[in-house]
């Protein structure tokens, strides 16, 4: 039976997928037994493969056995460069030649062992204070679960509501924002659901006020956002990926505009948002 491949790349914006038959999903599991995979990597930017199965009622659905799973159940392929290579090939038809160039420099260059383990990082930081009095906390464990993680993105985590939508900026309101996303496309997006620019992440906000979050762009692919918690550190989630408080080097991140950012290299905005915004 045919498998679904996805590149695990964007935020924002739903991932790229296409059909790959059965003989090609044979193929990749010779490659993949062949090597040890990392599992999904915790960056923005390229993070692998999901490689699942066209489900059937007529006929048993070839599986990718021997790899880490993503929380949909898909084999994750990262970390294994012969099968990465062959999976890139064959969405030659369905990824433009600049994302094409990126993957393929990622796949080269290797998973950085820091950000792999950017979870257990225990290097102190201190954070910036909070002056939003409506902050989240952080609490992944809300967000990092079957039922949530796969449809929720980084709009929906920085605005602390889990549509199950993958919402995009603009699209409750009636004003979605065009591709390829911009700054200020964006930003009018999410003016319109109700959040409102500022020139930083100083000013006090009191109750009902809202917190602050920040918006970047991939240029001419994607746009990701990132919230500051009650901590005063920032988090955020990367597309279906789990929600983390890290950024690409494994570092807590104490400005979203300094941070290691992978590919997301213009900052954009400051933006205040609420509990009476509305996204979907």
């Amino acid at each position: 039976m045919p498998s679904i491949v996805t590149l695990d790349i964007f935020s924002g914006r739903e991932n790229p997928s296409w059909i790959v038959d059965d003989n090609k999903v044979a193929d990749l599991q010779r490659m993949a037994s062949a090597a040890a995979g990392v599992g999904q990597l915790p960056v923005l930017g390229y993070r692998g493969f999901h490689v699942r199965p066209v489900e059937s009622e007529h006929a048993a659905a070839a599986r990718v056995e021997g790899v880490p799973q993503s929380p949909t159940g898909a084999a994750v392929i990262a970390g294994q460069r012969e099968a990465e290579e062959y999976l890139l090939s064959t969405g030659a038809e369905h990824i433009d030649a600049e994302l094409r160039a990126h993957v393929r420099e990622a796949i080269a260059r290797g998973p950085d062992r820091a950000a792999v383990q950017a979870a257990e990082a225990a290097a102190a930081v201190r954070c910036p204070p909070c002056h939003a009095a409506d902050a989240p906390a952080y609490n992944p464990a809300f967000w990092n679960t079957p039922a949530r993680q796969p449809h929720n993105n980084c709009y929906n985590y920085a605005n602390d509501q889990a549509t199950n939508t993958f919402a995009q900026p603009g699209r409750a309101t009636g004003h979605q924002a065009p591709f390829p996303p911009t700054c200020p496309g964006v930003r009018a997006g999410a003016t319109s659901d109700g959040l409102h620019a500022v020139p930083n992440f100083g000013g006090t906000l009191g109750p009902g006020h809202g917190w602050y979050v920040a918006l970047v762009i991939y240029p001419g692919h994607d746009y990701h956002w990132y919230r500051q918690d009650k901590v005063g550190c920032w988090s955020h989630k990367p597309g279906q990926t789990a929600a983390r408080n890290t950024d690409n080097s494994g570092h807590a991140i104490t400005d979203p505009r300094t941070c290691n950012r992978g590919p997301y290299t213009t900052f954009c905005t400051y933006m205040i948002t609420t509990r009476h915004v509305h996204i979907r």
